[in-house]
């Protein structure tokens, strides 16, 4: 019954606000980037559990409450602070454009039940406002730049001054590249003036290398089954061709199902030979010799997260309980190529530096291994198969080696008919065990940090409050699967997080 009459609540405001013309239809054209929201006002409905468990634990009161002790607020500024940093404020929609000659664009459609006390409470703050085409507006100096506020019968206005000319003349209409509940976007080309001044002084190989980063957008949308999330990085290799053909190799990435199962789990492609060389390239533009030599390797990567729930564990191993497969075409060049930066870094891990850096023979699931010391820095495990190598910052890590595969966690496998047969890149989560472990954790890791005992007292309570409710968390929301795929010259991905709302 409760989802049932969330849908229809939904359904119906959204039937409403069909009508109404977007704020993107508003907002004048040729933003460099922007961020975006709509419908906020219906969607905070799913929150509302989440909302009352955050303020039942006085989470955000204990800064109001410290920020009114400090003197710096009293109850009238808290009680406007709470008006201003809700999200009724954007409830039915909210658009922020940013453009290149660096105007800014801020409009708000406040909650409609809140609009009125919202809208007013501005109103109130206007100084010496004028009537202009329909919205009461006022005109103000922040620094040297100019800013226009104001409110109409039912949106907010905080523009710079040439972006609000613009609106009040009729130049409106931008064209997002995304849309969603929450939608940010960057279109870089929108800049590249002033890359080419030469006044920058930036060298040519490093403008056509910044060029190939074209665009970024990113959607989140809440749903009744959990959050649904989308994204796209977009390169232009007539750029910057090598830079481009590192990211965009056109392979595929392992099959997530069969590695190994953790708390979580990544798989993605990456050219490491063409990343070695390309590194090398540069390194030589400032006369140096690097020789980061990666041709044994290939394109193929994971990581698993082993997760971890001992808190003085977590202290004393600062490489967490990790695993990291790199895929090899040579394992044995691969694996002495791996071994010598890994002697490098032992030195800058002793006082003396130099030394600390010891290799042990082990066997690990019936295959030689090597377990190895760097100094200070603590210790690794590495272990080499045919087309790749295994490097686990711990044993709880290394285990994960002879234990079961994803493909077993019944999380992985409700989530799994989503994938398509083949990605660039996959990533699964299971929240509910990571948010368990960051509970227990995060209090006396937190600790370690403050020295001054009023605020390791303030810091105490807020972490225990902190910890209680991601307890309350993790039993909401459930695991995340995302995977990525090349689309021409774009990286585009789409992910899924349950929750149970």
């Amino acid at each position: 019954m409760k989802n049932l009459r969330v849908i229809t609540f939904v359904g119906a405001i959204l039937l409403t606000l069909a009508a109404a013309q977007s704020l993107p239809a508003l907002t004048p054209p040729g933003a460099a980037g922007g961020v975006y929201t709509r419908n906020l006002a219906v969607k905070k409905a799913f929150l509302v559990d989440f909302q009352a468990e955050w303020n039942r634990l006085g989470i955000s009161q204990m800064f109001l409450d410290l920020m009114k002790s400090d003197g710096e607020l009293d109850q009238a500024d808290v009680e406007e602070l709470q008006k201003l940093l809700s999200i009724d404020i954007v409830g039915r929609e909210g658009i922020a454009a940013f453009y290149p000659d660096g105007n800014f664009f801020l409009m708000a459609r406040p909650s409609a039940d809140k609009a009125g006390e919202i809208l007013a409470s501005i109103r109130k703050e206007l100084d010496s406002p004028k009537q202009r085409n329909g919205w009461l507006v006022m005109e103000s100096d922040e620094g040297g730049l100019k800013v226009v506020s104001g409110v109409s019968s039912d949106a907010i206005l905080i523009a710079s001054q040439g972006a609000a000319e613009r609106f009040f003349a009729g130049d409106r209409g931008l064209k997002m590249p995304v849309s969603g509940d929450l939608a940010l976007w960057f279109e870089a080309p929108t800049l590249w003036g002033y890359l080419d001044d030469p006044n920058l002084g930036l060298p040519p190989d490093a403008v056509r290398a910044i060029k190939t980063f074209t665009g970024f957008a990113a959607a989140v949308n809440l749903e009744l089954d959990g959050v649904h999330s989308s994204s796209s990085l977009c390169l232009d290799p007539g750029q910057d061709s090598d830079l481009a053909a590192i990211i965009l190799t056109g392979e595929n990435a392992w099959s997530l199902a069969d590695l190994p199962r953790g708390v979580s789990v990544t798989t993605g492609v990456i050219d490491l030979p063409a990343l070695g060389d390309y590194v090398n390239r540069w390194a030589a533009e400032f006369d140096s010799d690097l020789e980061l030599d990666l041709s044994s390797f290939g394109r193929r990567y994971a990581l698993i997260d082993a997760g971890a729930s001992d808190p003085q564990e977590a202290l004393q191993n600062p490489w967490g309980n990790l695993l990291v497969f790199l895929e090899t075409k040579d394992s044995l060049t691969a694996e002495v190529t791996l071994l010598s930066w890994l002697q490098m870094a032992a030195s800058f891990a002793t006082p003396e530096g130099e030394g600390g850096f010891s290799v042990k023979a082990i066997t690990v699931d019936g295959r030689e291994g090597k377990e190895i010391q760097l100094g200070m820095a603590g210790t690794l495990y590495l272990v080499s198969y045919e087309d790749r190598l295994a490097l686990a910052t711990s044993r709880k890590a290394l285990e994960l080696l002879s234990g079961p595969r994803l493909s077993s966690d019944t999380g992985f496998t409700r989530l799994a008919s989503s994938l398509p047969a083949s990605y660039a890149s996959a990533s699964y989560s299971d929240n509910k065990t990571g948010l368990k472990q960051a509970a227990q954790m995060l209090p006396l890791v937190m600790m370690q940090t403050i020295e001054d005992p009023e605020a390791q007292q303030f810091m105490a309570e807020f972490t225990t409050k902190l910890s209680q409710f991601f307890d309350f968390a993790a039993r909401k929301i459930g695991g995340s699967l995302s995977y990525t795929r090349e689309d021409g010259s774009c990286l585009v991905s789409s992910g899924f997080t349950e929750v149970r709302w």
